[in-house]
């Protein structure tokens, strides 16, 4: 399996990741959000969030995250050709304008109605996810078949 092409994949084709941070009791939150991949790295991602979100001050406090980027089946037929991806890494949020123009851009791309989002984009901070590491897992191969793959 090319690992890279499969991680790649799976981003491109999946509209919501589920992102799990940690409050400030230590306890794990998990949330979907929109996001997109950057082209040139696939353990780069981005999302926004308003500003006012939990994850936000999350983040600000723990930015160790976990992904998982996946969809349901319908079918043992569907299931046996599922392929999700898991992974690992830091947040950091998006300080120049020069990446928040980027990680806009791909998430319009990815999701063009994002343009008539309404409100003041003030509101929103944008993310950078780093995966240090990713697990997937493909159906296709075999039930469970994992591959693991470190980035940094």
């Amino acid at each position: 399996m090319d690992i890279n092409r499969e991680v790649k994949n799976v981003f491109d084709s999946h509209g919501l990741m589920r992102l799990a941070t940690i409050d400030e009791s230590g306890f794990p939150k998990v949330r979907p959000v929109n996001f997109a991949a950057d082209q040139q790295d696939e353990s780069v991602l981005y999302f926004m969030s308003f500003n006012s979100a939990n994850k936000v001050k999350e983040l600000q406090n723990n930015n160790n995250v976990h992904i998982t980027v996946d969809k349901d089946a319908n079918s043992m037929e569907e299931l046996a050709q599922l392929v999700f991806v898991r992974g690992a890494g830091k947040a950091y949020q998006i300080q120049t304008p020069e990446e928040l123009q980027k990680g806009t851009g791909l998430l319009i791309d990815k999701y063009p109605y994002m343009k008539e989002m309404p409100g003041d984009p003030s509101m929103m901070t944008m993310f950078r996810i780093e995966l240090d590491k990713v697990i997937v897992t493909d159906n296709r191969v075999s039930f469970g078949y994992i591959e693991e793959h470190n980035y940094r």
